[in-house]
């Protein structure tokens, strides 16, 4: 994590600290921060950067810059995946190419490991070996990289003449192409970046050649949603694709195009950080309460220690022998195994649990309340309200 001085260039007193990047936790507070500075917005380079520390060297070029917030986060959130040697390829390929603005050093962020950047000569084993799988994309077959001679492969590549020496190493461009993935509207996906949900928004007008789109990634802080959306109300957008890494049955609970934003960035939030088991239990609870609409699966995912799932069952017998020999009050014995019913006693726990066997396992509602209350909509314009979104 870096840390940046900030604050406005037009005058105004005060300086702003702020860490980046930005924890999620942290994003409204940091955003109050910077507004009561009167910066902060996140669609405006209205941020001037006093100074950087902690920070990868070639990044003390923004100093004295004024920079949009969202910006410079997004850009330190990209150096922050990096290792040392891709760290070493970016700082060495900025240098060489005497990159200086943040929208630039975005874009270099997605294409400098196709760079190669030799920062110790004393292992040309190492070096050729790097080398070599850069070119190959990053991987070769475990046969093939055993016989590589890396020594050999270095010095050929040394001798070649087409290295830079920058602060941060020799660098070889190797072909790297700096591709505008970012145009100051909607940032790429990082490469390892978790997400649930990617989504294409564009303003509904009636000359579809105005349109311009806007990528976003749930989850994401409410107030960096309303903000990078930049539209005023929903009926102002239109989701116009979209990539799921939600269960499947809830994919095909909601109809996405037509759904609240915020409503499907905390569904993401809450799946993001659920177990392996717990998504299972999810899908299986949605498919059992048949919820329409990502109002109501939101309310099958809060309250989803009401269901009760048990996977990899598919009949009464199994469900049975599975609750017998797991039970902590049935004192089972193996040499009884042959006298139990477990099929019979599987069958009445099934009927007075109203549960049903799916494809993936046994799936029961325990509930205090009712299944029709569970779902039961908020009145229509109320805060939760299905299309009612805060600060859209």
């Amino acid at each position: 994590m870096a840390q940046v001085l900030l604050s406005s260039n037009e005058g105004i007193v005060g300086v702003a600290v702020v860490t980046l990047p930005i924890p999620d936790k942290e994003y409204s507070k940091t955003l109050n921060d910077l507004r009561e500075l009167g910066i902060g917005d996140v669609r405006a380079r209205d941020c001037y950067i006093d100074q950087i520390m902690d920070a990868p060297p070639v990044l003390d070029c923004l100093e004295g810059q004024t920079v949009n917030i969202d910006e410079l986060d997004f850009l330190m959130r990209s150096l922050d995946r990096f290792d040392d040697d891709e760290l070493a390829k970016f700082q060495a390929m900025a240098a060489k190419r005497e990159i200086t603005s943040v929208e630039d050093l975005i874009n270099l962020s997605f294409c400098s490991e196709r760079a190669t950047v030799i920062t110790n000569f004393d292992d040309l084993e190492i070096v050729g070996r790097r080398h070599y799988m850069t070119m190959q994309g990053g991987g070769c077959s475990t046969e093939e990289y055993a016989k590589l001679n890396g020594v050999g492969i270095a010095r050929g590549l040394i001798s070649s003449g087409e290295g830079t020496v920058t602060p941060y190493g020799v660098v070889y461009e190797d072909g790297m192409q700096l591709e505008e993935l970012y145009t100051g509207r909607s940032f790429p996906a990082y490469a390892d970046q978790p997400y649930m949900m990617e989504l294409e928004l564009a303003p509904v007008l009636d000359r579809p050649e105005d349109r311009h789109t806007t990528f976003i990634f749930l989850p994401m802080p409410e107030e960096r949603l309303a903000e990078r959306a930049g539209y005023g109300s929903v009926s102002e957008i239109t989701i116009q694709s979209w990539c799921s890494e939600l269960p499947e049955a809830v994919n095909q609970a909601m109809y996405i195009p037509q759904e609240d934003l915020r409503l499907l960035n905390s569904l993401c939030e809450k799946v993001a950080e659920m177990s392996d088991f717990q998504r299972k239990t999810l899908a299986a609870a949605v498919r059992y309460a048949q919820p329409q609409g990502v109002y109501q699966v939101n309310r099958v995912a809060e309250e989803l220690e009401q269901f009760g799932f048990t996977p990899g069952v598919s009949n009464a017998e199994e469900y049975g022998r599975y609750v017998i020999r797991n039970s902590d009050y049935l004192n089972y014995d193996p040499a009884l195994d042959d006298f139990y019913d477990y099929e019979k006693y599987g069958q009445s726990r099934v009927e007075s649990e109203k549960g049903q066997f799916l494809a993936g396992g046994y799936i029961s509602f325990k509930g205090s309340i009712s299944m029709q209350e569970l779902l039961m909509e908020p009145p229509s314009g109320s805060e939760q309200g299905g299309m009612q979104m805060m600060g859209f």
